[in-house]
């Protein structure tokens, strides 16, 4: 039989993650720098509040799908595959009719009428991702992240290519629609085409539902209080802002957030399974948690500080000078992307240890830091007191995790101050790498 390119390629789960986060990276960045010349700041304002939407309704309902098959002792049976499955698709298509019932009167409170169209057609994108198949998480307990790495960058590839394509012909809001649908599609397509396992059948199972739905409570509660942290910008700056300044702003949060896919995905596939085992095992969770701090680790967290000390730079080369306000906000927010992977990891290692309510207590702590800020914003007048407030939003969190830890024994001084140090070397190299590239590039 002959070996396909993804069994030839000798990546470590870590590695695969890294390279595929920054071939990603580079793709969007370079289809950025291309539809900011092509569309108006008006787009990204309406593209900002219709995922926000799609955020929200996401989260309301939000069943914990990857956790619960992941974790499940049946998920290597197909027949209990098929009737989550069924359940998943059945969400997508419930999520679609919601969208497309609250598009006019969202569209009317935001006083933003070009937004009931688009919102309207870009729902279907819930009836595609209902479609995916759930064998890419089976494959996730066999350690298969090389796979999901190569999934993720094909969605980016086809979103990127597709949405160049369509801006430079439409020039409008629906190529962003078309190249999401189409990269909705591709990737459904892929998780079929890089997982082994064949498509599912439609198939009814009470005993499943009623298992699913007794797990999905616990998620419920983190992922609406997640739902409020996430998009809190969004709904306060959107109502706030002009539909100008605010896609500015959403052009800022979507650089800043472009390494917490590697955040996520390192937490998930690579710290989380490894305290797993270790406390399974009997062996030492500290030594399994504080191992995962590998070289990718450090490399993330000097990024990280580097984007808040160079924006002024990378808005600089991406953009033309329409777009230099977006720096102010992405060197704020980035202080958040910084803090994202430490975070996330410490979540998880909670609840490896069988604490998953770490994840509500969390998002309290971020939710009463947005509302003391949004107090505070209000008083003063000053919509910059309340982007500050979101761009801190991960230190209280990453506070009481390492307090956690502290609790219970595991934490690493030497490591947690290493950590820091390390983000702000990051931030003073970017700052010079900034000044320098003004001088350079004093006429671009």
């Amino acid at each position: 039989m002959k070996e396909n390119w993804l069994t030839r390629v000798r990546l470590s789960g870590s590695s695969a993650l890294a390279l595929s986060t920054i071939v990603t990276n580079a793709i969007r960045l370079v289809s950025t720098m291309c539809l900011t010349r092509l569309l108006s700041p008006s787009v990204y304002g309406i593209v900002g509040i219709i995922l926000s939407i799609f955020y929200m309704v996401n989260m309301i309902t939000d069943i914990g799908l990857q956790s619960y098959v992941v974790r499940h002792e049946r998920s290597d049976e197909p027949g209990f595959l098929d009737a989550v499955f069924s359940i998943h698709a059945v969400r997508g298509v419930f999520l679609a009719v919601i969208a497309t019932i609250l598009a006019w009167p969202i569209s009317s409170i935001m006083s933003k009428p070009q937004l009931f169209a688009p919102l309207v057609v870009s729902s279907l994108v819930f009836v595609i991702d209902g479609q995916v198949s759930l064998h890419q998480f089976r494959a996730l307990r066999d350690g298969m992240v090389q796979r999901f790495a190569a999934l993720d960058l094909v969605t980016g590839v086809s979103q990127t290519i597709t949405g160049i394509i369509l801006a430079f012909l439409l020039r409008n809001v629906w190529a962003i629609v078309g190249s999401m649908l189409i990269a909705s599609s591709v990737r459904a397509w892929c998780t079929y085409a890089l997982f082994p396992g064949g498509r599912h059948q439609f198939r009814r199972d009470r005993e499943v539902a009623a298992d699913l739905w007794s797990f999905s409570r616990v998620v419920a509660i983190s992922s609406s209080l997640m739902l409020v942290v996430g998009q809190f910008d969004k709904l306060a700056l959107g109502r706030i802002l002009p539909l100008e300044k605010f896609g500015l702003y959403v052009l800022a949060a979507s650089l800043a957030s472009l390494p917490t896919a590697f955040a996520v995905n390192y937490g998930s596939t690579i710290t989380y399974p490894a305290v797993a085992a270790a406390w399974r095992e009997g062996r030492s969770i500290a030594e399994a948690y504080y191992g995962c701090w590998r070289r990718f680790f450090y490399l993330y967290a000097f990024a990280g500080g580097g984007l808040i000390g160079a924006a002024d730079l990378v808005v600089r080369i991406l953009y033309d000078r329409r777009y230099a306000p977006v720096a102010p906000y992405l060197s704020i927010l980035a202080v958040s992307t910084a803090l994202s992977l430490a975070t996330v990891s410490v979540e998880r290692l909670e609840v490896a240890k069988g604490r998953p309510r770490i994840s509500v207590e969390m998002n309290i702590i971020r939710l009463t830091w947005l509302a003391v800020g949004a107090f505070l914003g209000l008083m003063s007048g000053n919509s910059m007191v309340l982007v500050i407030t979101i761009g801190s939003v991960q230190v209280p969190a990453y506070g009481y995790g390492v307090w956690r830890l502290a609790r219970t024994h595991l934490v690493s001084w030497s490591r947690e101050l290493s950590l820091v140090l390390v983000i702000v070397m990051g931030g003073a190299a970017g700052r010079i790498a900034s000044y320098v590239g003004e001088i350079i590039l004093r006429h671009i």
